[in-house]
């Protein structure tokens, strides 16, 4: 199962946020979602579509005014053979239309373990629901010390915190694991050996290498035992 390295940049932020991944070329494009939004840092608590050469895939909606396939239908390789300019796009929330360009830097490689990974990446996610990149630039704003109305809201909603720079690798490395467990590769890492077990003791034999044959032979031993105690 060859990889792919990719490169996911959110459109129209300055400076801009991106992550680049090394996925399975066989991830459905569902699962390639979650990825993203692990990467990202995004909630998944909107709608979301993929988008290549005209043609749609993520999940049914009724509202929609276009055929969209379903996005657990559709692998990730298949996708990335068929886009050109060597891109595809990534819409999540339809209402704060996040927008994602998801550029293929390699394709084929040679399996690596673990995968999915993260390679590198910067700046922070926006937060859920803060009208679009707008919102965005104005709680960066905010958190500059600029006199911006509707970021200082928002930052306030943040009680007062948004580092805009931050990019927690070690908790993106956590959220993978899952991903990674799913795909079982060579090369992971072993499982610890079991502890030996004590093999069961033949009571029996231990009491003939001792020279006792008998139930009434073992009783004058312990007896022995006993009076030597006393003495």
């Amino acid at each position: 199962m060859p990889d792919i390295r990719l490169r996911i940049e959110l459109l129209d932020t300055d400076p801009l946020v991106w992550r680049r991944v090394v996925v399975p070329e066989q991830i459905n494009l569902h699962r390639f979602h979650e990825l993203i939004q692990d990467v990202m840092g995004w909630g998944d608590c909107h709608l979301y579509e993929f988008e290549c050469n005209g043609r749609y895939y993520g999940e049914p909606d009724e509202w929609s005014d276009r055929t969209i396939a379903l996005a657990r239908n559709a692998k990730l390789k298949s996708l990335a053979a068929r886009a050109k300019g060597g891109a595809f796009h990534y819409l999540y929330d339809f209402g704060d239309g996040w927008e994602h360009r998801i550029v293929i830097e390699a394709t084929g490689l040679e399996e690596t373990n673990p995968c999915p990974r993260l390679i590198d990446g910067a700046m922070a996610c926006p937060p859920e629901d803060i009208g679009g990149t707008m919102g965005y630039a104005a709680l960066k704003a905010a958190a500059a010390g600029e006199k911006d109305p509707y970021g200082q809201e928002l930052l306030e909603a943040l009680d007062g915190e948004f580092d805009p720079e931050a990019l927690d690798e070690e908790e993106i490395a956590d959220m993978l694991e899952p991903f990674q467990a799913g795909f079982r590769r060579l090369g992971s890492t072993p499982r610890k050996p079991r502890p030996a077990q004590a093999q069961p003791l033949d009571m029996e034999a231990s009491l003939k290498a001792q020279g006792i044959h008998s139930i009434e032979e073992l009783m004058q031993v312990l007896q022995g035992e006993i009076d030597k105690n006393r003495r």
